[in-house]
């Protein structure tokens, strides 16, 4: 179908709101509109993927509370045990004080003091050994955790480092989510002691950051923090995870 053109000529396509947009232009601006169709759907997609794995890992953090409610009713029972042995040996303390007022059981009342220091030794050895185990046993079990939650810390940088660009409205409001998310889960981290190690521009140190390569950079000195791979989390004085780095060598050398 043509049209005329008011400076001469005739136009082929078809007339959108009073305006004449060739077939070429209406196929482009067709095509545009599926780009952001598609880009929207992978970003939704994405979007699920990442409050799935928010929602597993919740799911397993409740799990993980309650076997450390079950491991605490244990250590409650194993501390009744151990009063009723402590009250067993006042009862044996009484039986000796009343022993030691006869002369003539000398010989018994230093077997029954010899069982009494035994019985209490023993006691105190089980004491100590449960309340390390107990210690220890909880502190590996938080940090298993809690590294087992840092992938998805990972998942909400990639994603808002490899954003689409755009200035669309929902795909604003969908990154925003994302930021919102991160910001939520890395203010869990910390309340649960989790500090997050992002060292750039700052001196490399082996005790915190694992080096992956070295560049050279006119703008950062060497042995300094180029860039950062994958951010390191640390928990009170132990380390979780280091920061995977990448390290400047400093200004490229000039050739002769």
């Amino acid at each position: 179908m043509t049209y005329d053109d008011p400076y001469g000529g005739r136009r082929y396509g078809r007339p959108v709101g009073g305006l004449v947009i060739s077939q070429a232009e209406l196929q482009r601006l067709e095509q545009l509109v599926e780009a952001l169709n598609t880009r929207l759907e992978q970003a939704l997609a994405k979007n699920q993927t990442l409050q799935a794995a928010l929602e597993q890992q919740a799911k397993e953090l409740h799990q993980a509370q309650q076997a450390l409610t079950i491991r605490d009713e244990a250590l409650h029972k194993q501390a009744e045990h151990q009063q009723q042995l402590e009250a067993e040996l006042l009862f044996v303390r009484a039986a000796l004080a009343e022993e030691q007022k006869k002369p003539e059981l000398t010989a018994e009342i230093a077997l029954w003091q010899q069982r009494y220091l035994t019985l209490q030794a023993d006691v105190d050895n089980l004491r100590r050994r449960w309340e390390q185990r107990a210690q220890t046993e909880s502190a590996e079990h938080r940090r298993q955790i809690l590294a087992d939650m840092l992938p998805l810390a990972d998942h909400l940088d990639l994603a808002l480092l490899h954003q689409p660009a755009g200035s669309e409205d929902l795909l604003r409001s969908f990154i925003g989510n994302l930021e919102a998310t991160r910001r939520a889960f890395l203010e869990t981290l910390r309340r649960y002691g989790v500090e997050r190690i992002d060292p750039l521009h700052q001196p490399f140190d082996p005790t915190l950051h694992e080096a992956l390569g070295q560049a050279f950079s006119a703008s950062v000195p060497a042995d300094h923090v180029l860039a950062v791979v994958q951010a390191g989390y640390g928990e009170g004085e132990r380390l979780l995870r280091p920061a995977r780095v990448l390290v400047s060598s400093g200004p490229e050398p000039q050739g002769e």
